[in-house]
């Protein structure tokens, strides 16, 4: 064979290869869509259901409020049990202490499954941009029997809509470090056709932790005006109309802070997004969907970390309007000290 045939012969070959490699990715994904789809209809059957949400700290309490509020008012189950379970490891260690990735996946892994047996979900919700881009990288993820859904998704969803109803438009996207680190809110609009450009992360170290401290102690709101200067500096005001997104579940909860620091520095905002409340629309949009005349709800709330009773209250008043059974649960939260091993993992006895 000539050295051009057997190039020639190389490429078509290599050609060949990737080919049936993006095939086999194609089928994949669409082999792996329809079993979420199958997963979710045989959830839309039932009607008791126990609905899990969880978060990796209290922000995600205001999507399980809104649930439960609105089971109330569109009772699309005949019973359902709402659990909300905070998956911080301990009060002193959070999923953004951890120094890997590796170690978040492996201790996000071990609640996912310790969650499985201790409250058998027929729908999980994670209510945590953080452990949201966790999830796909877990074990867990690849043997779920049920619907799961991240909260990551409904937030670029909403990004996107607002940033192509307004031409030339930006955002600013507020989340934790790790949420900022994974990059996926960036990527899905990406892959959507928003450029790159029109996308400014901000990561915001401390902040969740804050609030829930004082949603509006003075920590808190010097820690926004600090976040809300530097991702204006990096915009290096353009004066492009301005998207303002929260995500991370805790920031909906101060937004009169935030919008307050960008009233101050005399930047305007087309609008301030948080998905939320936006999380649990598919649960109530089945219009073929049987609905009671009463939903039989119960509400818990678990945490492994110890809630001291300044958090209690203050996530509890914050929560009250939109669900009072659901702060009620919070005042009576049950403590599971040692629920999920996490301290193998990072290192610690």
């Amino acid at each position: 064979m000539k050295r051009t045939e057997k190039k020639d012969f190389l490429r078509k070959q290599s050609l060949r290869f990737f080919t049936a490699i993006l095939l086999g990715f194609l089928l994949f994904s669409c082999i792996r869509d329809k079993a979420k789809e199958n997963k979710l209809a045989e959830f839309f059957q039932k009607d008791t259901v126990t609905i899990l949400v969880t978060d990796s700290g209290l922000g995600g309490l205001s999507i399980a409020a809104d649930v439960a509020r609105r089971l109330k008012e569109q009772p699309v189950f005949k019973s359902a049990r709402v659990i909300f379970f905070n998956a911080q490891m301990d009060k002193h260690t959070g999923y953004n202490d951890m120094k890997t990735t590796r170690q978040k996946v492996q201790i996000f892994n071990n609640a996912l499954q310790a969650m499985n047996r201790e409250f058998h979900p027929d729908l999980l919700l994670i209510a945590c941009n953080t452990l949201s881009v966790l999830y796909d990288q877990t074990a867990f993820s690849r043997q779920a029997a049920f619907p799961v859904k991240g909260i990551v998704q409904t937030g670029a969803e909403l990004i996107e809509r607002n940033l192509k109803k307004v031409a030339h438009s930006k955002v600013i996207i507020f989340a934790t470090q790790t949420t900022v680190r994974q990059g996926k809110h960036k990527a899905l609009l990406m892959a959507n056709g928003i450029e790159g450009e029109r996308i400014v992360t901000q990561a915001c170290p401390h902040l969740a932790g804050s609030i829930e401290r004082g949603p509006h102690s003075a920590k808190t709101v010097a820690l926004v005006q600090q976040y809300v200067d530097s991702a204006l500096h990096v915009l290096n005001d353009d004066h492009s109309p301005l998207f303002v997104s929260y995500n991370c579940t805790h920031y909906g909860y101060v937004d009169d802070v935030f919008r307050k620091a960008f009233e101050e520095k005399g930047r305007p905002v087309e609008a301030f997004l948080n998905p939320n409340p936006f999380m649990a629309n598919f649960l109530f949009e089945q219009k073929a969907r049987p609905s009671f005349k009463h939903c039989d709800l119960t509400v818990t709330v678990v945490s492994q970390p110890e809630l001291s009773p300044n958090k209690i209250d203050n996530i509890s008043n914050l929560i009250a309007p939109i669900s009072a059974q659901t702060a009620e649960a919070l005042k009576n939260y049950v403590h599971r000290p040692h629920f999920f091993e996490w301290k193998t993992i990072a290192g610690q006895r």
